[in-house]
This record gives C-alpha cells, sequence and structure tokens, in this order.
C-alpha cells in the first residue's frame, strides 16, 4: 500500500483490507498503526537523503547584510547556501604580529596606475610586489600590457609608491586569478582600465556584486567574500 502509486481512494481501500486482516487474526490495531508509521518515517528519510545528494552547497563569507542580496537570487536553484564568520575564535585568541609587513613585501591582487592618465591596470602575483613591480618596468618589457600602455602613449612611469596598489593580499596560488577577474570587471564597469588590459570572459555572479553595490563596499575595506563550492 505504501510503495505502490495508488489513488487516494485505491489506498483508503486497501488500508481497511489491512485493518479487517488484523482484526481477522485477533491483532490489536494499535500494532498495524506503528507499522505504518514506522515503514512512512523510513521512506521520509531516504527521500529526504535522496534530495540533499542532488543539492550544491555554496559557503560564502558574511561581511554584511548585503551579502544575502546576493545570495538570495541563489534560493530557486539547487544550490544550498551557507555562511561563515570572519571573526572566530581562532582569529581573536591568534597572537598578532609585533611587525606590520608592508603592502609591497606581500602577494596578491594589485593595480597599476598610469601617472600621466590615472588610468588602471589590474594583476596579480605569487612573489611581492617590489618584484613584480621591477618585472613591468624593466627594459620596457614587451609583455607587459602596463609597459607597452606607457610606450603606445609616451607617458611617464611613476614610482612604486606612486603608481602601485595591492587590492587584496592572497597567499593562496588558487585564489589569485579568481579575485583578479573580479577586480578586472569592476574596474571595467567603472571604465577605468587602461586599453592594453585584457578583460578577459565576463562573469554574470562578479556584475551581480557590483549591481547590488557589494563589490564597492568590499573595494573599501580590501574584502572580497569567499565561496567555496563543493
Amino acid at each position: 500500500m505504501l510503495s505502490l502509486p495508488l489513488t487516494e481512494e485505491r489506498r483508503q481501500t486497501e488500508w481497511k483490507t489491512i485493518q479487517s486482516i488484523v482484526q481477522n487474526n485477533n491483532l490489536p490495531n494499535t500494532y498495524i498503526a506503528r507499522l505504518k508509521t514506522k515503514i512512512q518515517h523510513k521512506a521520509h528519510i531516504k527521500t529526504t537523503k535522496d534530495e540533499n545528494k542532488k543539492k550544491k552547497w555554496a559557503t560564502f563569507t558574511y561581511h554584511s547584510p548585503k551579502v544575502r542580496k546576493l545570495t538570495n537570487h541563489l534560493k530557486h536553484t539547487n544550490i544550498n547556501i551557507a555562511f561563515k564568520s570572519t571573526n572566530t575564535i581562532q582569529q581573536s585568541i591568534r597572537p598578532k604580529s609585533p611587525e606590520k609587513i608592508s603592502d609591497y613585501n606581500r602577494s596578491g591582487v594589485y593595480k597599476l596606475t598610469c601617472n600621466t592618465c590615472n588610468m588602471s591596470y589590474i594583476g596579480q602575483t605569487s612573489r611581492d610586489l617590489t618584484q613584480r613591480y621591477r618585472e613591468h618596468i624593466r627594459n620596457n618589457d614587451p609583455q607587459s600590457a602596463y609597459a607597452q600602455h606607457i610606450l603606445r602613449n609616451r607617458h611617464e612611469y611613476g614610482t612604486i609608491t606612486d603608481t602601485m596598489t595591492l587590492l587584496k593580499p592572497i597567499h593562496k596560488t588558487s585564489l589569485l586569478i579568481p579575485h583578479e577577474r573580479h577586480f578586472i570587471q569592476t574596474y571595467q564597469y567603472n571604465s577605468s582600465l587602461i586599453t592594453e588590459q585584457n578583460r578577459g570572459e565576463h562573469y554574470p555572479l562578479f556584475q551581480l556584486a557590483i549591481d547590488t553595490g557589494l563589490t564597492s563596499q568590499l573595494l573599501h575595506n580590501k574584502r572580497i567574500p569567499t565561496v567555496r563550492y563543493t
């Protein structure tokens, strides 16, 4: 009765037949009622597990209520949303470094600004910014889009402190390209990239963050929410 796809009328008829068999065999009605509940409960658990296996999970770092504007668009998909906080006990008890590391001695996503036209180039490096800056200006490297911009337009190079800015420090190499793509799309949206910059692929999720105002807040704080798919 519970496993076959019966109509409601047929199911009621079958249930009455089962109850009659129970009574004819002098069994208590509570016995068959408990058995029915047990089978239904097992079937519900199995269905729930199957549904959870089909769904994907995405983890967002919760920085502000604006993050929910982004995640609300995923409510009607097969992606479940989980939030995590940056204010953890581990971070609270972690000993603070007595010496602050200069941005130019760190790796991550950076911006180079042309001193002449104030347009920007976005890049990423797994080494320190000082070394990457030297590579851009060394012998007017033709492989550098920033150097090409300076040469083609006869603009002027500036010092590292005048032209280079660390947008987001990143130590994990696998996160460099996604964050670089986010910043490139953001600066492209603001029409502030040099023409020599490779724009790459357009990502709707990044555009959604820009449109909802989440990106502008994160740029101000130099923080981008981490997203991990499983």
